[in-house]
């Protein structure tokens, strides 16, 4: 007899990376989305959630019918920084134009109604967080009862024992809103990070990519137009064909968390060093005195994670997969 689906909520920025993360969270039956939050992040707001929208009429079948709810613009504490070269090209998704949604977000803010899905269901909603983590920072603090009531959260973000993305020290996520990072790393809350450590280490090749296209299908086609982009933004930075697809590896860490390794560690977010602002501090060997509270992604199977990624794109939205479904 199977386990009933985890109930997770998906915090997210689309973003190539969000949308690819989005598409596998609907093609793994262990889960059961019980919405889709927005903040801003890769692109500003309203093309987060328009871009959310789309990719959920897109996906089909419960993602068509899934809230997709607004939250915050920006960071609480500072100026909004953007990226300053456009890693996720047009439109946020790789300048690939999806369909126009046939729906709106729905009224009230991501993290009231995060409050209330929590509260409705205590300890059974797992929160996947693939953004700056201002809403989830806000939903901590303006309803602390829900620290206890949430399963896990797991985050995509930070480095801890690898050079940052957006700065030597750190992630975009974090750094976008440290203040927000700091705020979730030091909660109390059930934390495992899925940071650049591993994100890195497991990358998705221009062949790959190119499958998706000529696979032909809908959602199959666009995934592959999208990481076909990001894959030209690492070969321009990185010199290799295959990109780091950082938010699906969050999404696979809860559908499977064996691909991964995890190592305990006391965590927290700088926020005021001049050069560190945002990086992740992980401490794995005591020398705070303080006790572990999250687990950190330190190794990956690599090619397990490329195969399980490729297989669910193609097995649930793929031509072959779409014609067996009829």
């Amino acid at each position: 007899m199977s386990e009933a689906p985890s109930r997770v909520i998906i915090d997210c920025d689309p973003g190539i990376d969000d949308a690819i993360a989005l598409m596998l969270a609907y093609a793994s039956p262990e889960l059961d989305i019980a919405g889709v939050c927005t903040v801003a992040g890769n692109v500003g707001l309203d093309q987060v959630v328009d871009n959310a929208l789309r990719l959920c009429d897109l996906i089909g079948g419960p993602a068509a019918d899934t809230p997709v709810l607004r939250g915050y613009a920006g960071p609480l504490a500072r100026v909004p920084r953007h990226p300053d070269e456009p890693v996720h090209g047009a439109y946020g998704l790789g300048g690939v134009e999806l369909p126009a949604a046939g729906r709106a977000a729905q009224p009230g803010h991501a993290v009231d109604w995060m409050a209330d899905q929590i509260r409705d269901r205590p300890g059974e909603i797992t929160l996947i967080a693939t953004a700056p983590l201002t809403n989830v920072a806000a939903l901590l603090h303006a309803h602390p009862d829900t620290r206890t009531r949430l399963t896990e959260i797991v985050v995509m973000g930070g480095a801890a024992f690898a050079p940052g993305n957006t700065t030597p020290a750190a992630e975009f996520n974090f750094h976008a809103d440290p203040e927000a990072a700091r705020y979730v790393t030091e909660a109390g809350v059930p934390l495992r990070i899925v940071g650049l450590d591993v994100t890195r280490r497991a990358l998705t090749p221009l062949a790959d990519a190119q499958a998706l296209i000529a696979d032909g299908a809908p959602v199959t086609a666009a995934a592959g137009h999208m990481l076909s982009h990001l894959i030209e933004r690492y070969a321009s930075r990185h010199l290799v064909r295959a990109c780091a697809v950082h938010d699906a590896l969050a999404v696979a860490a809860v559908v499977r968390p064996e691909l991964l390794e995890w190592t305990p560690a006391w965590v927290t977010v700088e926020c005021a060093g001049e050069f560190t602002r945002g990086a992740l501090v992980a401490d794995v060997h005591g020398r705070t005195g303080r006790p572990a509270n999250a687990k950190v992604a330190t190794g990956v199977d690599a090619d397990a994670f490329r195969a399980f990624l490729m297989s669910r794109l193609r097995g649930r939205y793929g031509a072959a997969g779409a014609a067996s479904s009829h």
